[in-house]
């Protein structure tokens, strides 16, 4: 409860979709949670600091969104 919770699209085909029902689930399952959608910039497999930096920043855990 309270928490902010990243979810993170990780340009895994089908990735957007998923991370977009997380997000809905969260909404009707556990609205006091904050969810924050995001692109990973680049490709799945590339790193991207300034979003992690972000989530350990401002973020209370992340959700990565793999999904084929």
């Amino acid at each position: 409860d309270g928490k902010t919770i990243y979810l993170v699209e990780t340009g895994f085909a089908g990735s957007y979709d998923f991370i977009q029902e997380v997000q809905d689930w969260f909404s009707r399952s556990m609205p006091s949670v904050k969810t924050v959608l995001r692109r990973k910039q680049g490709t799945m497999f590339t790193n991207d600091p300034a979003l992690w930096d972000e989530i350990k920043e401002k973020g209370d855990g992340a959700i990565l969104g793999v999904r084929g």
